[in-house]
């Protein structure tokens, strides 16, 4: 039995293990990672893999499954709210960088075809590095983040457009005009198909599964859909990553989108990696060590050029220079789809010689200063002296909120549109309450401009937009978001400007409670506890209790700050979390030598650390603590606190 394929897929793997830790302890793109064992194994550095034919498979099914959860979150209803965004700045991006990338190649003698595959490759960006990026420094939802999201979504479009026209002109033996109208019909009928089947009979298969209640047939079935879309349109001359996508495309729109997106994650990241891999052994080292000079130069001109055609854009757009330079500097790298078009295009007998190593090591690098760009726009921008017409064109927009606003007063603030400020101003509504709603997410204002609900784009930590819908005229304030740090920031903005206004914080849970109420919060409602004493309340009627016995029970849980509810005993994941600062239950039982035993629980020193004593169990009794209770031999002392503080205090009782 030949071993060679499972000896170079164990080496792969091996390699790749070790290499993704360590640029994840300096938070570099794993992609980059699996570049670079490709490189490191490649035929012309170690030689250690001689060919990559043998995980090219493989590999491509990476790309498959890449378009797969691509075409998961591909919305219209997501396209349409950012049609400006999508279209307009998007479209014009990817045709001007495009054009002006495939005239310079022209301009340098190299072939028609090489020059488009290469120009097509490189006006894409990176959406793997860029949502990262954006998502970790919580910029997703800001405008500049909203102008690349949109880009980025352009260009997975154009992405898949070029996965189509490449075969068709590279392969095609008649006129360009109708191999690549040919193509453009087969892609048509094939995407027609395939949604046709994910309207009327997928709905009836997954219904079937899911009454089976087994993971193991749901997460097969999201493979087999997946990798037969993708067969199917191998079999109609098509790429197989377009039969990916318009698979993502048909379970996109089912109520199975989310399982199906958790479960095919793992095969994704692994396949992919593969691909990357391949990519890396496609580089020619002896290419790079003789056109390092041109690499360097065309990673510089690369980045330079896509930033000033996205900036110009942005600007014609309307956008304002910090917003524009901001997008500019997240857009101006190549991206994992130049990899895919280049591997694709080699498939097809187009390998581009030099060319094609050269553009995959421009790409390589310049996807490696793309994360310490996105991360240092703001210092950048700050570098970069604008004039104060910045400050006026914000005011501009505050003042359109703020004439729509005008007649409105003694109205409720709701900050976050999400589920929960949507419950607030449906009840809102009900009673005749007047109320005004502030949302990052364009999806939640957009629908809801369409009802005529009076909901605004912003952030809500922005002193200036909250005095533009009316703080000071408000009743109250109802601060509806999921990030504590960021309800936090807009307690405090609403402090500065209205000290007494009522502020109602909604929070996960009890974390960071005390924070908000001292930075000023009026009521913080914890949502796990909430929701805890209301199935409590149901499950002790059920059981027949007198129903006022069981109001004043809930009612004295919540006038005690949801005492009996604090902290609760952790699980596997809970002890896997860092700087993790919920508040845990731990059980201790005090043994003969234990240090606490026999002592006051007032004598016990807890300083310095948020641990209390809230049970102690005695012979089948739960006692409550109280300071001159002493512990004995054989008690069961029940603690709250940080588990780090938990196993710090843990020690009296050894």
């Amino acid at each position: 039995m030949d071993f060679t394929f499972f000896n170079q897929l164990m080496l792969i793997l091996a390699l790749s293990a070790v290499t993704i830790a360590f640029f994840k302890r300096f938070q570099l793109p794993e992609s980059l990672g699996y570049l670079f064992v490709g490189i490191i194994l490649g035929p012309t550095t170690s030689g250690l893999i001689q060919q990559d034919f043998d995980i090219a498979l493989l590999a491509e099914i990476g790309v498959v499954f890449l378009l797969f959860t691509l075409g998961l979150e591909f919305s219209m209803k997501t396209i349409m709210a950012m049609k400006k965004e999508v279209f307009g700045l998007g479209g014009l991006q990817v045709l001007l960088t495009g054009m002006g990338i495939f005239g310079i190649l022209m301009a340098f003698d190299f072939a028609l075809l090489t020059s488009l595959v290469c120009a097509s490759a490189l006006a894409l960006s990176s959406t793997a590095i860029v949502s990262k990026e954006l998502t970790q420094s919580n910029e997703i939802r800001s405008r500049q983040g909203q102008l690349a999201i949109g880009v980025l979504l352009f260009q997975d479009i154009a992405a898949v457009i070029f996965l189509i026209m490449i075969p068709a002109l590279i392969g095609g033996s008649d006129s360009i005009a109708s191999s690549l109208g040919f193509a453009f019909a087969e892609g048509v009928v094939f995407v027609v198909i395939m949604l046709a089947i994910g309207k009327w009979v997928l709905p009836i298969i997954f219904h079937e599964v899911a009454k089976a209640r087994s993971e193991e047939l749901f997460v097969l079935m999201a493979l087999v859909i997946a990798l037969m879309a993708a067969w199917l349109s191998h079999a109609m001359d098509l790429s197989m990553a377009l039969g990916g996508f318009v698979a993502g495309m048909m379970m996109g729109e089912s109520h199975y989108k989310h399982q199906v997106e958790a479960d095919i994650k793992p095969f994704r990241d692994v396949l992919l990696g593969l691909f990357f891999v391949s990519v890396g052994l496609m580089l020619n080292m002896n290419v790079l060590a003789d056109f390092w000079k041109e690499i360097l130069l065309g990673t510089v001109a690369l980045i330079v050029f896509k930033f000033l055609v996205i900036y110009t854009l942005a600007r014609t757009f309307s956008e304002t220079k910090n917003i524009s330079l901001r997008t500019s500097l997240s857009l101006a790298q190549g991206g994992e789809f130049c990899f895919a078009l280049v591997a694709l295009a080699s498939q097809y007998g187009e390998s581009g010689g030099d060319l094609t190593s050269i553009v995959l090591a421009v790409t390589i690098l310049s996807m490696i200063i793309a994360p310490l760009l996105i991360r240092n726009s703001n210092a950048i921008v700050k570098l970069v002296k604008f004039d104060k017409s910045e400050q006026s064109i914000h005011r501009v927009k505050e003042e359109e909120v703020r004439k729509q606003t005008a007649h409105i007063h003694h109205h409720t603030l709701i900050c976050g549109y999400g589920r929960v400020g949507q419950t607030i101003a449906r009840f809102l509504t009900q009673e005749n309450k007047a109320y005004v709603a502030i949302d990052d997410d364009p999806i939640h204002v957009h629908e809801a401009g369409l009802a005529g609900d009076p909901v605004f784009f912003g952030d809500c930590r922005k002193l200036e937009l909250l005095m533009a819908v009316g703080l000071e005229r408000a009743s109250q304030v109802v601060i509806c978001i999921d990030r504590p740090e960021n309800a936090l920031k807009i307690l405090e903005a609403v402090r500065q400007q209205s000290p007494q206004i009522p502020v109602l914080v909604r929070t996960r849970d009890d974390s960071q409670s005390d924070e908000l109420k001292k930075a000023g919060a009026t009521v913080v409602i914890p949502e796990v506890l909430e929701s805890s004493l209301v199935i409590v309340k149901h499950a002790l009627l059920m059981l027949g209790m007198n129903p006022a016995h069981v109001r004043q029970r809930v009612h004295e849980a919540r006038t005690k700050g949801y005492e009996i509810l604090n902290g609760f005993y952790p699980g596997l994941s809970d002890y896997l979390l860092e700087n993790d600062k919920k508040t845990y239950r731990h059980a201790v039982t005090l043994s003969k030598n234990c240090k606490a035993s026999q002592k006051t629980i007032e004598s016990l020193d807890f300083k310095g650390t948020d641990v209390s004593i809230v049970e102690v169990r005695r012979d089948n009794m739960v006692l409550q603590p109280q300071l001159g209770m002493i512990l004995q031999t054989g008690d069961i002392v029940v603690l709250t606190g940080s588990n780090s503080d938990i196993s710090h205090i843990e020690k009296l009782f050894d």
